[in-house]
């Protein structure tokens, strides 16, 4: 048992431990050649702006419910993941009944909204701030 721990703890320590050399690779590539840069920065404006929009959209899809103050800080805040403010208990209602998942802290991957998705969302977050 002592020897496969032994190994089973070798090969964790080369996956976890040790960085793989091909992402440095991969990323001295782009930034060295200026027409994969430019089509990087491309993207990376286009992601950027999708998620601004979507948390915009967000407090526009609450406000119906009278939400759209109370949860006003998503659109303010940068970045791919936002803290609602949702509570532990609000955040497992949203699991349990509407098949919404997020960290218990309320912090939400706003990556993963769709416009699609949205109403759908608004709807549950109505329903769990009765």
């Amino acid at each position: 048992m002592d020897n496969i721990r032994s190994q089973v703890a070798i090969v964790a320590r080369e996956n976890y431990s040790n960085p793989p050399a091909h992402g440095g690779a991969i990323v001295s590539e782009i930034l060295h050649d200026a027409e994969l840069t430019a089509l990087w920065r491309e993207e990376l404006t286009e992601m950027r702006n999708r998620i601004n929009t979507l948390r915009r959209d967000f407090v526009e899809a609450l406000k119906p419910y009278g939400l759209d103050e109370k949860y006003a800080c998503v659109a303010e805040q940068r970045g791919m993941f936002s803290y609602t403010g949702l509570t532990p208990e609000q955040v497992d209602r949203l699991r349990d009944e509407f098949g919404i998942y997020m960290v218990r802290s309320g912090r939400a991957n706003v990556a993963g909204f769709s416009h699609e998705n949205l109403p759908y969302l608004a709807k549950a977050i109505a329903a769990v701030n009765d």
